[in-house]
């Protein structure tokens, strides 16, 4: 937990909801990892607290009109300790995902290794090996932007649970998600 807590934990990061900033956390971290680890564990058993559930939403300007709103976009600022968990239970999905061969190699852009510059890659050796093999070659780009948004969270969780995550696993799924799209706010 420490080594994900380092690179969590940047103190130049602003406070969440609780008013903890990441660089006192940091500080104070090796005296509170014991205490913290277990809560962590019963969070992952049980489900999470509703206080890591409230993120600070600060409106950043994109541009144009500084008076239309929709030239706005939200920023989520979560409390410190619900980026650790989060980052923790990721670490662990990602790990049971990998050891379980669930994802595709093909599947890039949210992995560590399978970077968007390495789809490319991998791209572009595929056109130039069908180029030396004189084939034809068709390629079809979608633009999936906010495609998380479009999916019907009912049928992820189903597949979720057949892939074997469950009990307190898939319900801290169900917690990020909500962390990441339908949280709670606090407006400032």
């Amino acid at each position: 937990m420490a080594k994900v807590a380092s690179k969590v934990l940047n103190p130049r990061k602003a406070a969440g909801s609780d008013n903890i900033r990441p660089s006192i956390l940091k500080q104070v971290f090796p005296f509170i990892i014991k205490p913290l680890t277990h809560i962590f564990n019963n969070s992952l058993r049980s489900g999470i607290p509703d206080q890591l559930k409230i993120a600070k939403v600060i409106p950043i300007h994109k541009k144009g009109d500084k008076d239309v709103i929709s030239h706005y976009r939200p920023i989520s600022i979560l409390p410190c300790l619900a980026k650790l968990l989060e980052r923790l239970i990721i670490n662990r999905l990602n790990s049971f995902l990998d050891s379980h061969n669930i994802l595709s190699k093909c599947q890039y852009g949210f992995r560590p290794g399978h970077s968007t510059e390495l789809a490319l890659a991998d791209v572009t050796d595929q056109l130039y090996s069908a180029i030396e093999k004189e084939c034809h070659s068709i390629g079809v780009f979608f633009d999936l932007s906010k495609a998380f948004d479009t999916i019907d969270h009912k049928i992820l969780l189903s597949k979720l649970s057949n892939y074997g995550i469950r009990g307190g696993a898939l319900s801290c799924s169900v917690v990020i998600y909500q962390i990441e799209s339908n949280t709670p706010v606090l407006m400032v």
